[in-house]
C-alpha cells in the first residue's frame, strides 16, 4: 500500500480544487477522462457531506499496486460515526464503513484499476506529486492555524510572565526594608539582592526581636520560578522559628530542613539550598549552616575568612541533617563586622571569562571598611558592575553587611 496524500477538511475548503486533484489522479491512473470526471464529482459531493456532518474530517488517498487488479482507495475520515451515502456505491467497486484504531470512522471507497501496466514507479510518483501541491485555501488554512497557535503561545508567555512578575514582587516584598535595618540599635546593616532572571534563587533576611539580630543567607540551586518559591518557603520558615524564639542552632536548622525537605518532596523537585544562620547579640555572633565563607572584618579592615563547610549540609537534600549541624562563635568589637554574600559575586565573569574572585571582594571591603555599611555595600556592587561590564549576569547577586557601632 502506498499513501498518495492526505487533505484536512473544513468549511473554507475549496471543493473545486479537490475535484481537479481527483480528476488528475484518476485520469493519470486510468487514462479515462469519463471515469476521472465521475469519480472527481462523487468525491466532491461526499466530501461536502462529511464537512457538514463530520468532526475534524480529512480525506486520504491510497493505492495498492501489487494486487490484481490494483486498487485506488479514497478514504473519508471523521471522529463521529457517519452513514454511507447510497449514491456512492454506483461509482466505486467496493464501499466499506470502518472504525480505525484511533476510534475515528472511515468510509473507504475502492476502485479497481484494470490497466496494471500504468502503475509504474514514475506514475506513482506523479500521483503523489498531485497532492503535494497545496491550494491557496489550504495554505491560508495552515497560516490561520499557525497564527492561532502563535497567539496561544504569546498568551501563555504573557501569563507565565505575569506569574513570574508576581513571584518577583513577592520576593521583593519580603526583603527587609531600610527603615527596619535602621531601627536596629548598636549595628549598621545594609543588604542587596538582584536576581539573574525575573525570579531569583538567592535568599537573605535580617530579623530583630528582643535584642537578637538573626541574619539568614542562602542560595537555592538554579533560579527561576521554582527556585524563587523555595526561597519564599525558606524566608517563612526562618521567620517562624525566630518568632518562636528557637535559639539552639541545631534544632533551628534541623526543624527548618525537615520543613523544606517535605515541601521539596511534595513538589517532586530536586532543588536544595545552602543556608547560613547568624545570630548577633551584644558583640557575639553565632554562625551555623553550610554556605559560602563568612567574612569577619576587623575595625582596621583586616579580614578573617570563616569556612562554613563543616557547620551543616544543604537544606532540603535529606530529611535528617542534625548530626551534621554545628556552630562557631565570633566576638566583635566596636568597628568590627560581618559580611555574607552568595557565589554570584566571587564567581561573576567579565567578557574575558575571568572571575571576580574572593581576593578582589575582600580588597574592596577592606579599602572601604571605614565607611558606613551602605557605602561599603555600594562600593562592592559598583566595583562588581565595572568588572562585569557588558557581560551577561548568569547568577543572582546578594550581599549583606553588618557593622558593629
Amino acid at each position: 500500500m502506498i499513501n498518495l496524500g492526505k487533505i484536512r477538511l473544513n468549511h473554507q475548503f475549496n471543493l473545486n480544487d479537490l475535484r481537479q486533484k481527483v480528476w488528475q489522479l484518476v485520469n493519470l491512473l486510468t487514462k479515462d477522462k469519463i471515469i476521472a470526471t465521475r469519480l472527481a464529482t462523487i468525491t466532491s459531493q461526499i466530501t461536502r457531506l462529511v464537512i457538514d456532518s463530520g468532526i475534524k474530517p480529512y480525506l486520504s488517498f491510497q493505492i495498492y499496486p501489487n494486487i490484481n487488479p490494483p486498487v485506488l482507495s479514497i478514504i473519508f475520515t471523521t471522529e463521529n460515526q457517519i452513514l454511507v451515502p447510497s449514491l456512492i456505491s454506483a461509482f466505486f467497486d467496493r464501499v466499506n464503513l470502518l472504525k480505525s484504531e484511533n476510534k475515528s470512522y472511515q468510509i473507504k471507497a475502492d476502485y479497481w484499476l484494470s490497466n496494471n501496466g500504468l502503475l509504474t514507479e514514475r506514475q506513482i510518483k506523479e500521483a503523489q506529486a498531485i497532492f503535494e501541491q497545496k491550494s491557496r485555501e489550504q495554505l491560508m488554512t495552515e497560516l490561520e492555524e499557525k497564527n492561532q497557535a502563535l497567539q496561544e503561545s504569546l498568551w501563555n508567555l504573557k501569563r507565565m510572565g505575569a506569574e513570574l512578575d508576581v513571584a518577583r514582587q513577592l520576593q521583593q516584598m519580603v526583603l527587609p526594608k531600610p527603615e527596619e535595618l535602621e531601627a536596629i540599635e548598636g549595628v549598621d546593616i545594609a543588604g542587596y539582592m538582584t536576581p539573574a532572571d525575573e525570579v531569583g534563587g538567592d535568599y537573605y533576611d535580617v530579623l530583630y526581636a528582643d535584642g537578637l539580630v538573626t541574619m539568614g543567607i542562602g542560595d537555592v540551586t538554579g533560579h527561576g520560578l521554582e527556585s524563587g518559591i523555595l526561597m519564599l518557603m525558606t524566608q517563612t520558615a526562618v521567620r517562624t522559628l525566630q518568632e518562636i524564639k528557637e535559639s539552639d542552632p541545631v534544632r533551628f536548622l534541623d526543624t527548618l530542613n525537615r520543613t523544606i525537605y517535605r515541601n521539596v518532596q511534595r513538589m517532586n523537585s530536586d532543588k536544595n539550598l545552602t543556608l547560613a544562620i547568624l545570630n548577633y547579640s551584644e558583640g557575639r555572633v553565632s554562625i551555623s549552616g553550610q554556605h559560602e565563607e563568612t567574612l569577619v572584618v576587623r575595625a582596621g579592615g583586616h579580614i578573617e575568612r570563616i569556612d562554613t563547610m563543616d557547620l551543616g549540609l544543604p537544606i532540603g537534600l535529606d530529611d535528617d541533617i542534625a548530626d551534621f549541624i554545628d556552630h562557631t562563635i565570633v566576638e566583635l568589637h566596636p568597628g568590627d563586622g560581618i559580611v555574607v554574600y552568595t557565589d554570584g559575586i566571587p564567581e561573576a565573569f567579565d567578557l574575558k571569562k575571568k572571575q571576580y574572585g574572593m581576593e578582589r571582594l575582600c580588597e574592596i571591603i577592606s579599602q572601604n571598611w571605614h565607611q558606613t555599611a551602605q557605602e561599603i555595600k555600594q562600593a562592592v556592587i559598583d566595583d562588581l558592575r565595572t568588572f562585569i561590564g557588558k557581560q551577561k549576569v548568569f547568577d543572582d547577586i546578594t550581599l549583606v553587611i553588618l557593622k558593629q557601632q
